[in-house]
């Protein structure tokens, strides 16, 4: 496997990385009833964010490949996205049911406006992600 392949798998774990790290700091000044003014701490994973989202989707052209029309893909690229999209989506349903259960389970309550965002990031950027760790 070469280094640029290594890099780019880097890149989308510190993207993930950084929503955890969001998601844990909201969480803990909600639930420990810290002065909000340290959701500014917020600001360096976000930063991240949006810094891993342009190097690890936009500039290698995965974003814009789960994100076409089929219409416009070829027949190589139309199966890569299938795949990626199904396995993505498998992954994706499993993790929000696990979710769900914790926040039941924990008695977190329900799921706030923070937590779906960050889902519905993860949803959009799963299959490129997929493709990521497995096409050259």
């Amino acid at each position: 496997m070469n280094n640029h392949k290594h890099k780019r798998r880097a890149i989308v774990i510190l993207n993930y990385l950084s929503i955890i790290l969001i998601l844990i700091i909201f969480y803990l000044i909600k639930l420990l009833g810290i002065n909000k003014i340290y959701l500014l701490f917020e600001l360096l994973p976000m930063v991240v964010l949006i810094m891993s989202f342009k190097s690890a989707f936009l500039n290698t052209n995965f974003w814009k490949m789960t994100h076409t029309s089929s219409k416009n893909l070829d027949e190589r690229e139309l199966q890569v996205v299938y795949k990626a999209t199904t396995f993505s989506y498998t992954i994706f349903t499993i993790a929000c049911l696990i979710i769900i259960y914790t926040f039941n389970l924990i008695g977190l309550g329900s799921i706030d406006v923070v937590l779906a965002v960050c889902l519905l990031y993860f949803a959009h950027t799963l299959p490129a992600a997929i493709i990521s760790f497995t096409e050259k």
